[in-house]
């Protein structure tokens, strides 16, 4: 099994209209409504890929019953600490016509500390028996920055590897934990180097100076550019297949659950970053985050370019 962090679950209801307008009634053409959060979506990729993911973090209310019971019929599991206070609904409309994405994130509510010091110790108990552990996205109001550090750490009194994909103080002070990889942007990536926004920037070589800095494998995301990866001294640029893409939601996190896929099937570093790009582009072809087909995965897998 893989546990699935998902500290900041959400009910994601994806609307999709044409020629979307402010000021105006809109009938949809579709409404989607999934379990939401980046971990739900890493989850939902390695569920496609034959993997037996675990879902963990916070929910509650109505919106929790619903995020919780929606995995399941997904044939997710999950491992929850629940609140009392409600979930949070995350809105996106996409505009078929213009090809635009609105998003509206409601921003939830404070976890109480002991319902953090619950997640601690239900990873501690029970991260034993998983044979990977993801950390995707932001914290919650109220969750300190350095929450995933510790949880890498009880990962690595385990032997359990630990992927981070997250941004800002969380990802800073998790990556000094020293995760198995992490898989930042460009943002992010000059953040953890302290380059500014506008400072000349070779990515290869950053990419590598992360890697060999922290002990870690990185993913370094270039959106529609392409991606570089690095683990140690061995770098190489990675070309996106040029697809006619529907939605990018949730392509980052299929990335992610594509690599460790990769990684816990015995591939080698290159054919899993081969397997985390196929599966991050095969989720454009469709609107749902995390969802995508096989056959496209397979079909993209081969399309998948990588130079040294």
């Amino acid at each position: 099994m893989i546990l699935c962090l998902n500290l900041n679950a959400a009910i994601d209801k994806t609307i999709v209209v044409s020629s979307f307008k402010i000021n105006r009634i809109h009938r949809p053409e579709s409404v989607l409504s999934l379990a939401g959060g980046k971990g739900c979506n890493v989850a939902r990729a390695l569920k496609t890929l034959g993997e037996d993911p675990v879902v963990s973090g916070w929910v509650g209310g109505f919106a929790g019953q619903f995020i919780e019971e929606e995995l399941h019929r997904e044939g997710i599991q999950t491992d929850f600490v629940h609140t009392d206070f409600e979930s949070r609904t995350c809105t996106s409309i996409l505009d078929r016509e213009a090809q635009t994405m609105t998003e509206i994130y409601e921003k939830g509510e404070a976890v109480p500390l002991e319902k953090i010091d619950d997640l601690r110790d239900l990873i501690r108990k029970t991260i034993g028996k998983y044979k990977a552990m993801t950390l995707s996205g932001s914290m919650p109001q109220g969750v300190p920055s350095n929450f995933y550090a510790d949880l890498i750490e009880i990962a690595h009194e385990q032997n359990v590897p630990a992927f981070l994909d997250s941004s800002g103080d969380a990802l800073r002070e998790g990556i000094e934990a020293r995760p198995f990889l992490v898989k930042p942007n460009e943002t992010e990536v000059r953040s953890l180097l302290k380059h500014g926004s506008n400072d000349t920037f070779d990515f290869v070589q950053a990419a590598s100076e992360v890697s060999v800095k922290y002990g870690t494998s990185v993913l370094l995301s270039l959106g529609a550019k392409g991606a570089i990866a690095a683990n140690g001294q061995d770098v190489f640029v990675v070309e996106i297949p040029r697809v006619d893409a529907k939605s990018a939601v949730g392509s980052g996190d299929c990335t992610l659950g594509g690599l460790v896929h990769g990684i816990l099937s015995g591939l080698s570093f290159e054919e899993s970053v081969r397997c985390g790009v196929a599966a991050g582009t095969a989720n454009t072809l469709t609107v749902g985050a995390g969802q995508f087909k096989m056959g496209d995965f397979e079909r993209l897998r081969e399309q998948v370019h990588i130079s040294h």
